[in-house]
Parts: structure tokens; C-alpha cells; sequence
């Protein structure tokens, strides 16, 4: 069951790669979230709580988490975090990850929630329609492994904190009726509404308490669930909502001018239509620096990878005005 106002999409590879195509076509749209990706990185995170080391996003309730590649194989990495889950961000290198629903039998009592929050890039115009939409994950593990429905978005007019959470009031802007379980493929939400009052905020998390929210055991440790966060949009344009992938419609221009091939690579990576480009910085899932060269003038490159680890990559573009990165593997 889905609550009426809103749509549930299971992401699938082929409607990702249509949506990436179409995207640059919408330059007039904005999206109001900044930093809506997780990307801006302001330290790597090492431990629980460090929302704050994502630029722009705060702890809006209790303990919300930060997950990044710079931080390697760890509890707080991508894609593997030991303890959660293992899962690429949806898109780029970073995702948030909060806890919905928790055993009302353990010390924490009933009703605990997390969430994350932000400031727009301005105040909603009363009377305006907006359209908003978000990407979540279930991460099933032997110790997160209960599914739970009502997870959601919600707009205020206050900036709220850990000790200063959010009230339950079983209503939110956008919320599931459906039971999240898929731990492989994220899951679109989204909703739309004619705003009534000039709210400057965004928190993401679950608003509805127990006796409102259903559950599904799934594990043989069931105490807790999770669930990771990533692109979250708000916007006045309804396909710019559906259609937005977290890539900016200025890198989603060039990258769509630019050929990469083979990927997966084996021995050699093949760039074509790099006329504009002046560096390229290929890194790993750590953040390090594996491969790096300057372009101006050239038109295409054949790169070495026959060296490189098996894995996903990120390879960075720069010119003049702007830098932007796309995915590739290297799979020997």
C-alpha cells in the first residue's frame, strides 16, 4: 500500500541511464537542497553522529550518520561499512544513513528516531507548488534487520537538533505505507504540495511513533532498522524532480559530450571528446590519487588501468569553468 499523494520506483540500471540522458535538458529548474548529494565532504568521517562532516546537513535528532568513500572499508565507507550494510551511494561517493524504528524494549525506549536536516537555498513562496523527492535504502544486517514503513520528508520553519527533534505527529509531507526491504536497489520517493507557509527547513526520518509505524522482521537479530539517504531534491519543476540523478545539469552537459569505453575497463580506457578538458584525476573508492594528466588540446586518451585493482573508480573532468566526475570499473 502507498500513501495516495505520492509514487515508489524501484531504480532500475537501464531507467538510470534514460534519466541521465534527459536531465540536461532541464537547465531552467533549481534544486532548493544544497549539497544534495552528501558530496561536499568537511572531514572524512571516523565515527557515529558525524553528520556534520557533510557540508550543509545537520543533526536534526538524535545519532544520523555520514558515510563516505574517503573513509575506506570501515564502519563509516563505502560501499562496505561494517555493521550496516554494504551499498554504493546512489549516486558519487557519500550517502546519510538513519535509524527509523528501534525495539521499544531496549534502553532507549519507544519511539526512537534520527534524522537529518537542512536549510534551503531560500524559504518555500507561500502558494507555490514544489516538488520533492528523495533515494532510500534498506540495510539489512544481522543487527539492522527490521523493514519498517513511514519514512519520510518534512519542511519547517525551525532549525532543529539532537536534543530538539522533531515531534511525532504521525503526518508528514512525504511519507511510505510501504514496508522498505529491498537492501540492492534504492527507492524513489516522492510527493508534491502547494506550500502554505514560507518553511526554510528540511528534515528526513520517520515522524510517525510505534503505534503508527508497521514492521517486518527479517533477520535473526531484529533490535533495530537502518536505512541509507541519498539525492534529495526540491524543486518547482515536477521532471526535474523525477528526472534529477544529483549530477548538476552543467557536468551532466559535458559528460554527455564525452565517450568512455570500454566499462568495465580491462586493460585500457578509451576517452573520446575531451577537446574542452584540461586535467583528468582518476581516484579510487579511498580518495586516493591513482591517476593524473593534463588534456589541454588533446582530443582523446588512452589510459593504463591494466595496473589498477578491481573496482569502481571515479574519474574527474576539469576545464576552466567547472569539474564534474562520472563512474567507471575496472574488472580484470
Amino acid at each position: 500500500n502507498l500513501h495516495n499523494s505520492f509514487k515508489l520506483f524501484p531504480m532500475k540500471p537501464k531507467l538510470f541511464l534514460l534519466f541521465t540522458l534527459l536531465i540536461a535538458t532541464y537547465s531552467h529548474a533549481q534544486n532548493l537542497v544544497p549539497n544534495a548529494s552528501f558530496e561536499d565532504t568537511v572531514y572524512c568521517p571516523n565515527g557515529t553522529n558525524q553528520i556534520d562532516a557533510c557540508a550543509n546537513w545537520l543533526n536534526f535528532g538524535n545519532s544520523p550518520d555520514y558515510f563516505n568513500a574517503c573513509t575506506g572499508p570501515s564502519f563509516y565507507g563505502l560501499p562496505e561499512n561494517y555493521g550496516f550494510g554494504y551499498q554504493y551511494a546512489h549516486t558519487g561517493n557519500a550517502m546519510a544513513g538513519i535509524i527509523t524504528y528501534r525495539s521499544p524494549n531496549l534502553p532507549t525506549g519507544p519511539n526512537y528516531r534520527e534524522f537529518i536536516g537542512c536549510q534551503l537555498s531560500s524559504a518555500l513562496i507561500i502558494g507555490q507548488k514544489y516538488y520533492f523527492s528523495f533515494y532510500v535504502n534498506f540495510a539489512n544486517t544481522r543487527n539492522v534487520s527490521i523493514a519498517s514503513n513511514k519514512i519520510g520528508l518534512n519542511f519547517s520553519t525551525v532549525q532543529y537538533n539532537s536534543t530538539h527533534i522533531p515531534n511525532l505527529t504521525n503526518n508528514s509531507h512525504l511519507y511510505t505505507d510501504s514496508i522498505l526491504k529491498d537492501s540492492t536497489n534504492w527507492i524513489f520517493l516522492t510527493n508534491s504540495f502547494i506550500a502554505d507557509s514560507s518553511y526554510q527547513y528540511i528534515s528526513l526520518g520517520s515522524f510517525f511513533d510505534d503505534n503508527h509505524t508497521d514492521t517486518l522482521n527479517i533477520g535473526t537479530l531484529p533490535n533495530a532498522n537502518y536505512y541509507y539517504i541519498d539525492d534529495v531534491c526540491v524543486t518547482t519543476d515536477s521532471l526535474y524532480n523525477n528526472l534529477w540523478t544529483g549530477v548538476t545539469e552543467v557536468e551532466q552537459n559535458y559528460l554527455n559530450q564525452i565517450t568512455i569505453y570500454p566499462n568495465p575497463a580491462f586493460f585500457y580506457l578509451h576517452i573520446e571528446n575531451i577537446y574542452s578538458i584540461e586535467k583528468i584525476i582518476i581516484y579510487n573508492i579511498l580518495g586516493e590519487i591513482v591517476y593524473s594528466t593534463k588534456t589541454t588540446n588533446i582530443n582523446n586518451l588512452k589510459i593504463d588501468v591494466s595496473t589498477l585493482i578491481n573496482g569502481n573508480y571515479i574519474i574527474t573532468f576539469i576545464n576552466k569553468n567547472s569539474t564534474f566526475k562520472s563512474k567507471f570499473l575496472v574488472n580484470h
